[in-house]
């Protein structure tokens, strides 16, 4: 999602600015059909999969138990020493490059090709203090690609194994762990209400830090002209996060199905999104999307799935699913308060601080500022009708 998501914002706002939108705002929403529609396909690919899956310990189709050198090969691991290709950084270095080379490749062929635009791509790097520069893309590209692998071993040798290790260790603030002496540390309710804290918190600060969701407040903040400020975006999307970590938490400790959490979820999303405006329902749905980004999967996923091993639960999974959900909710219960208050938030936005019906035109006087954030810039300089 660091790769997808900016280029999905992007490319909606840069098409709400060509047409006839009241606002550019009205580009959103793009995210909200790139994360719920490979659920589906998810969903529909496990009609075609065996009713039980095999997991650790379970009988294999061939009969007797799975060993624990089949089940404990991990990527990057002892397990597959001889498979260079899932070694650190090699691993992480391919990941990388498959990620974006094949991106840039097609946008290239895009540009040259079928827009037939042959002009050498320069794009405004911000040096920080109002200061920039232009630049060819190559050089920009060059970082993007080795932040992305820098970004991925940090990842898959530290952040995960350490959410991993959080994770088997939570159960001994609430229950017995063997290789913890003395736990349960607090009791059962007190353990459990500390554990849910911790996941609150944890949702709430890994959210912080994910370059989508800044991608996703800043380019809102700007397009709004302050009237939706990234503090209130990153904040409402953390608040939500981490409510939906500290459900997750319960889910997998209570050992609740996920269908009766994350049902009502979606339903009260839907019912608020009926009395919000379209600039509101678009940037509360994409805000699912972007939560989804490369430092809240990682180290959700390995936290569930430590816990889970450590509690013997099923399986830890479905507290991203919560984590998800929950920042609609609350993207949009805020925005509704705070429209009721007389609070611009929400509203389609226009010239000015002054709001702007569905009827009335968006005036462009932001474009080109806003295309030094988020499009390349051509060597040529053009009209702002032309943009038009």
């Amino acid at each position: 999602m660091q790769v997808t998501v900016p280029l999905v914002i992007a490319l909606g706002v840069g098409v709400a600015q060509a047409g006839h939108n009241p606002s550019p705002l009205t580009g959103f929403g793009v995210v909200t059909f790139a994360s719920l529609i490979p659920v589906n396909f998810v969903l529909l690919l496990t009609l075609f999969l065996p009713e039980q899956i095999p997991h650790k310990g379970a009988s294999n189709p061939s009969g007797g138990n799975s060993t624990s050198a089949e089940m404990d090969i991990v990527p990057g691991g002892e397990g597959d020493a001889g498979a260079w290709a899932q070694q650190t950084p090699y691993m992480e270095t391919i990941s990388g490059v498959r990620a974006l080379v094949p991106l840039v490749a097609f946008m290239f062929l895009l540009l040259r090709v079928v827009l037939k635009d042959s002009k050498a791509v320069l794009v405004n790097v911000d040096l920080g203090q109002g200061r920039s520069v232009m630049s060819g893309i190559a050089l920009p590209l060059l970082a993007a690609q080795v932040g992305i692998i820098v970004f991925n071993v940090g990842l898959t040798q530290g952040l995960a194994k350490l959410g991993e290790i959080v994770g088997g260790v939570m159960p001994s603030a609430f229950a017995p762990l063997p290789q913890v002496p003395g736990s349960p540390l607090w009791g059962r309710s007190a353990g459990i209400a500390i554990a849910v804290v911790f996941a609150f918190v944890l949702g709430f600060g890994a959210t912080l830090a994910e370059p989508a969701l800044a991608t996703l407040a800043h380019t809102v903040d700007k397009l709004s002209k302050g009237a939706i400020s990234k503090r209130q975006v990153v904040l409402s999307v953390a608040l939500g996060v981490g409510a939906g970590t500290a459900l997750g938490l319960l889910k997998v400790i209570m050992q609740i199905p996920l269908l009766p959490m994350i049902i009502p979820g979606y339903f009260l999303a839907a019912v608020l999104s009926v009395p919000s405006t379209e600039v509101l329902v678009n940037v509360a749905w994409d805000s699912a999307g972007v939560t989804t980004g490369p430092v809240t999967v990682p180290l959700v996923i390995s936290i569930g799935l430590g816990l889970g091993k450590g509690l013997a639960a099923a399986d830890g999974f479905g507290i991203l699913s919560l984590a998800s959900v929950c920042p609609i909710v609350s993207v949009l219960a805020i925005g509704l308060v705070m429209q009721r208050r007389g609070d611009p938030t929400g509203k389609v936005y226009g010239d000015g601080d002054r709001l702007l019906g569905p009827s009335e035109d968006y005036t462009h006087e932001s474009d080109e500022e806003l295309q030094g954030d988020l499009r390349p810039q051509r060597k040529h300089q053009r009209s702002s009708d032309s943009d038009l």
